[in-house]
């Protein structure tokens, strides 16, 4: 999945930073309360924060970043995509309270540890898990 396979919806705004060279979210990141969509493959990130005020975002995709842990998004509890491909996450956590989540993508990381609850569709291609 790419960022073109996140669904459009007209739920809300999305918002494309792609290849920006971000390496963190600053405290005003401009994801507003009504963002649907957030794409921000092709930066630099290696830690997800200041999302808070992104409490109905339904699809993320952070992919080809420099992840290293899934902390961050178990505020988005309305999280129906997660697109986390190609970073260095190692552990996932923080997963449990995302009940509206039905697809993850975690290929290309190192996962080591990981706690799934209920997800309709995952995939962990080129990951090596124990």
């Amino acid at each position: 999945m790419g960022v073109s396979s996140l669904t459009p919806d007209n739920s809300g705004p999305t918002l494309d930073f792609s290849a920006q060279g971000l390496q963190k979210l600053e405290p005003n990141f401009p994801c507003q309360e009504d963002t649907h969509t957030l794409i921000l493959d092709h930066n630099h990130i290696i830690k997800l924060e200041h999302l808070d005020k992104s409490h109905r975002l339904q699809q993320l995709s952070v992919a080809n970043n420099r992840l290293v842990r899934v902390m961050g998004v178990s505020r988005l509890t309305e999280l129906r995509v997660l697109n986390l491909p190609n970073n260095s996450i190692g552990y996932i956590e923080g997963l449990k309270d995302l009940v509206h989540l039905e697809w993850l993508n975690l290929a290309g990381n190192n996962i080591k540890v990981m706690v799934l609850y209920h997800m309709i569709k995952a995939t962990f291609k080129a990951n090596f898990l124990p």
